[in-house]
């Protein structure tokens, strides 16, 4: 039989009087005439559900799937690998944003208390056997109701208060992080005015600050009712606001807020309905964002980290799988996604929730491996390959010697500078510096050299081979130190010149003024290393946005070093660190003609207030704009 038992989310019948066009079934593919159907979970992307259904003697969970919002949903499967060990009813269901992480409360054989908090991973339409969180979260007390964060970092959950409001059983509500091996730390019991009298259940929204919970307490409309509150930025939460247009006199319990926060769904007497969630409760306007990580050669997808970062107070840190990462962002923002990955160089891109304050973003990164084989045919001027051709060359970067194999092929890094010349009998010397970059991958990393001259005693084949490329410069190999050669031509700052102040458009409360010395604050470097880690990249950004925005003007890079080792070595070491931030400012579009490097090695070292040399600090970059 159906719906003989009215449900604790109940809403007051009148509503349906004055706005039977804004609450409806959610879908008769999820909705019966025999079971009642409850427990719902959406995902962020709104593209899965997940919700209980409860039957005579059993209860069951089903996923349901959709191509988009605007869809009606799939006919639901049963999770057949949780039904399996199902025992007894549960509270709720809650889904991460990708829809891809289930956690749902249940009493399972292998539970450590009256009810325990479980999670399953799906991979495509099925589902990994559930299994339970694990102490410190289960106790021996009644853990459920629990609400994950659409990261998948936070979730929150009740446990039995050990005491009754009438004949109601009352609950507390917390709040943990789970860690990257799926342990649980941080553990939060959340304060008054939240926890207060006799708290049921909560719901963390997708801004994951903005939480929706049911409590009985004096001032009520009669039995549970749904209060919101929002997270502070200085961990205080505000006075719960009281959800005046969906509680009645009956028991208001669970409900779950959609990926967009625009609609709620919570069930009606034995059927799951939604209906619109008033501007007023929404909480921070977010924009759902997809974004693809690919190997730039290879197409294929890869494991990276993102850290999208509105500035260096304000970060978000995760992780691709299989390439993919589902999140959401503050609307009104940009924001600076930066991609690290093990054996690829680093990759970041600008999302501009400014002017797309509505829809969603999606976006494929493609990240270049850090290292590559390069093969130099070298061939006459009528095509055909040189045999006996000898390859001298240098990493520019680094001032060391490259092995050049006898079949011309040699094993380069991504973004590297380097410089090789060529010789070979009867014919000129060649020489030419070049940068590794995406674009050689339309060429298969094959580099055409044609050498001009005499050929004489020469044993040639034919090579199908693309266009010979045009003879650069001839320029000889440097042997000194070069690491900033190219930035020598910007004129030395003028301190006779009037101050002048600039400010940045996506951030107004930053001031910059010329002749003022300012350190990257955010970018320091690893002992004997000038590499710039991805986390760094904020600092230097403003700097781009500066000098772009103010094309007039010219930068001087001073890179510093610490104490350590040998004063000449340090002296080369901390201009190659300065140039590392200049490399930056011309990848980023500002011309080399406007950057002036130098490096001051040991001088002016940081230290700290008990006179002692902070190193780690003096490892740094500092910039005058003019």
């Amino acid at each position: 039989m159906k719906k003989l038992v009215l449900t604790a989310a109940l809403i007051n019948f009148g509503l349906f009087a004055q706005a039977q066009a804004l609450v409806k079934p959610i879908s008769q593919q999820i909705n019966t005439k025999e079971h009642r159907e409850y427990a719902l979970s959406v995902s962020g992307d709104g593209k899965t559900c997940v919700f209980a259904q409860e039957r005579q003697n059993e209860t069951r969970l089903f996923m349901s799937t959709r191509s988009s919002e605007d869809a009606d949903w799939g006919k639901p499967t049963p999770i057949q690998t949780i039904n399996s060990v199902l025992k007894g009813k549960i509270s709720s269901t809650t889904l991460t944003y990708d829809g891809k992480l289930l956690f749902f409360d249940a009493l399972l054989p292998n539970g450590m208390g009256e009810k325990d908090i479980y999670f399953a991973q799906r991979n495509g339409e099925t589902w990994s056997e559930p299994k339970n969180a694990g102490e410190p979260l289960n106790t021996s007390m009644h853990e459920g109701s629990p609400s994950i964060s659409q990261d998948g970092k936070t979730l929150y959950f009740v446990r039995e208060k050990f005491e009754k409001y009438g004949n109601e059983p009352c609950y507390t509500i917390w709040v943990a992080n789970r860690t990257e091996d799926g342990g649980w730390t941080n553990f939060d019991r959340l304060p008054e005015p939240i926890n207060a009298e006799c708290e049921k259940a909560s719901f963390i929204m997708p801004d994951n600050r903005t939480l929706i919970f049911s409590s009985l307490r004096p001032g009520g409309k009669g039995g549970f009712d749904f209060y919101q509150t929002e997270l502070q930025e200085d961990g205080s939460w505000t006075f719960p606001k009281d959800m005046d247009f969906i509680n009645t006199d009956k028991n208001e319990e669970y409900l779950v807020v959609s990926g967009n926060s625009d609609k709620i769904y919570l069930e009606i007497r034995g059927d799951i309905y939604e209906m619109p969630l008033p501007n007023s409760f929404r909480g921070t306007r977010s924009i759902p964002i997809s974004l693809k990580v690919i190997d730039a050669l290879t197409k294929q997808p890869i494991d990276a980290k993102l850290t999208a970062a509105l500035n260096s107070k304000s970060s978000l840190n995760l992780l691709t799988k299989n390439g993919e990462s589902a999140f959401q962002l503050k609307a009104g923002n940009e924001y600076t996604v930066a991609c690290a990955a093990n054996g690829y160089g680093n990759k970041e891109i600008k999302i501009n929730l400014v002017e797309n304050s509505d829809g969603s973003v999606q976006n494929t990164i493609e990240m270049m491996p850090m290292r590559m084989t390069y093969k130099f045919n070298v061939l006459n001027s009528g095509g055909s390959t040189i045999r006996d051709a000898k390859y001298k060359m240098l990493d520019l970067k680094t001032n060391q010697p490259m092995t050049v194999d006898a079949n011309g092929s040699v094993n380069l890094h991504f973004g590297g500078l380097y410089a090789v010349s060529v010789i070979a009998p009867g014919f000129e010397p060649y020489s030419e510096q070049f940068t590794t970059d995406t674009k050689d991958a339309e060429s298969k990393f094959v580099k055409n050299i044609v050498l001009s001259g005499k050929e004489e005693n020469l044993v040639v084949t034919k090579t199908v081979a693309t266009p010979p490329t045009q003879k650069v410069a001839t320029a000889k190999i440097p042997e000194a130190n070069t690491a900033a050669a190219e930035y020598k031509a910007a004129p030395a700052p003028d301190f006779s010149k009037p101050v002048e102040t600039f400010r940045l458009k996506s951030d107004p409360s930053i001031v910059y003024e010329t002749k003022k010395i300012y350190t990257l604050n955010d970018v320091y470097f690893d002992v004997n290393s000038n590499v710039i880690k991805s986390e760094y990249y904020i600092d230097i950004n403003r700097l781009v946005e500066l000098m772009t925005l103010n094309p007039k003007l010219n930068v001087q890079l001073a890179g510093y070093s610490d104490t350590s080792g040998d004063a000449t070595y340090n002296q080369k070491l901390s201009e190659r660190r300065a140039k590392s931030c200049a490399d930056y400012l011309t990848r980023s579009g500002i011309e080399n003609l406007k950057i002036l490097v130098q490096g001051f090695g040991e001088n002016d070292v940081i230290t700290d207030q008990t006179g002692r040399e902070d190193k780690s600090k003096s490892r740094r970059v500092r910039f005058i704009v003019y």
